[in-house]
């Protein structure tokens, strides 16, 4: 695959390695990873399938369940997606340094002191309790208004008004001279028999307001699961999220993985029996093994709990990870390999030859999800988008 740049820099002064350097990763050992922009295309192909013309707000938060928010975010722009929901006012912000001038929504909260960012870099901000006063007061000092999506709690009960009193919120919002309601959103359960009440409660609400004479703007409720089990949640917008990045099957679309997480051998090294291992000396070998030290641990996000179930690929075979995964090291029994040397490529998510290890695989090792496992790759990671 040919490596492509994704921005104008590989730094951001609000998220850490955004975007590597194309080839940064091919003369380092250190580990990196690969975002297949092709599989990410595929995956966006696959939604439209499903919602036909609707507007897509693509969801791009938590470093775009670890993909890289940035990069991710320009590679769907490329695809003709221009609005984007992160859960940080610094992902906000990174994608607009990064030039992404299309509508950018936080769903996070933010302090005073972001209200003034938000409002100077038309951040679009979710809203839900007495702190859109602030966004309020910023944007009568700026000079321009704050741009705001009420959440209304239909039933989750974790965050947005309670819907019983939205409609008076919707109004106290709506007096607010500096404020523009862009948009009125929930957040569903998904659970069958209940998402379509969420979605009637949201209706109902917003129809009422506009019965009073306010624009509530763009009415949006359906994430993931939304589109594929409630088309009558499509509303005005979907939100689509962990479905580009392929790392589970959904109902409906075929999609395809778009992470893989890679390192090189830096030593191979022959072990005799009773030699020990680990911290604590925690493994006595009980025969001559042949070992490969990789730069990989759970500081850089692999799941440690997959150690000793997971395996790894090198040249073209899986060989098994034992004992023990540190901070920054992982161990791989290599016996009876020939010709595997320092340098060579190893992958722990993603292919090598005829073999695949997919981040379903990892996640039932570490008997977790492939959510939890992508978005707990280090933001320090290089991420290396291919075409």
């Amino acid at each position: 695959m040919e490596r492509v740049p994704s921005m104008k820099s590989a730094e951001s002064a609000y998220l850490p390695s955004a975007v590597a350097p194309v080839g940064a990763h091919i003369e380092q050992y250190d580990p990196w990873l690969e975002i297949n922009t092709r599989n990410l295309a595929w995956n966006v192909a696959q939604v439209r399938k499903i919602v036909g013309d609707m507007p897509i707000m693509a969801v791009v938060k938590c470093n775009a369940y670890g993909h890289g928010t940035v990069g991710v975010a320009k590679a769907l722009e490329q695809q003709g997606i221009d609005q984007f929901a992160v859960v940080k006012v610094q992902e906000a912000l990174a994608l607009r340094e990064s030039g992404i001038d299309g509508t950018v929504l936080n769903f996070g909260p933010f302090s005073p002191a972001e209200a003034r960012q938000i409002v100077t870099h038309d951040i679009s901000q979710s809203v839900f309790s007495d702190t859109v006063d602030t966004l309020a007061q910023a944007a009568k000092e700026i000079g321009k208004p704050a741009k705001v999506h009420i959440k209304v709690d239909t039933g989750l009960s974790r965050v947005g008004v309670p819907y019983g009193q939205a409609l008076a919120y919707i109004e106290r919002v709506a007096s607010l001279p500096d404020v523009l309601i862009q948009g009125v959103f929930t957040t569903l359960a998904e659970e069958e028999d209940f998402d379509p009440v969420q979605t009637d409660r949201l209706q109902t609400i917003c129809r009422d307001a506009e019965k009073r004479g306010i624009a509530v703007g763009t009415v949006h409720a359906a994430s993931t699961s939304g589109i594929t089990a409630s088309p009558a949640s499509y509303l005005d917008m979907v939100r689509p999220g962990n479905c580009f990045y392929g790392f589970e099957a959904q109902p409906q679309m075929e999609l395809k993985p778009t992470l893989s997480l890679k390192s090189r051998v830096i030593l191979v090294k022959k072990i005799v029996p009773g030699d020990t291992i680990a911290y604590h000396r925690r493994f006595r070998a009980e025969k001559g093994m042949l070992l490969a030290t990789l730069p990989v641990g759970y500081a850089d996000g692999y799941p440690p709990q997959a150690v000793g179930k997971a395996d790894v690929l090198i040249q073209g075979r899986r060989w098994p990870l034992i004992v023990y995964m540190s901070a920054n090291h992982a161990l791989v029994d290599i016996t009876g390999a020939e010709g595997i040397q320092i340098g060579d490529e190893a992958v722990l998510i993603g292919s090598q030859g005829d073999e695949t290890i997919f981040v379903t695989e990892v996640a039932e090792w570490a008997d977790s999800s492939p959510y939890k496992v992508t978005t707990g790759m280090s933001p320090f990671l290089p991420r290396v988008f291919l075409e």
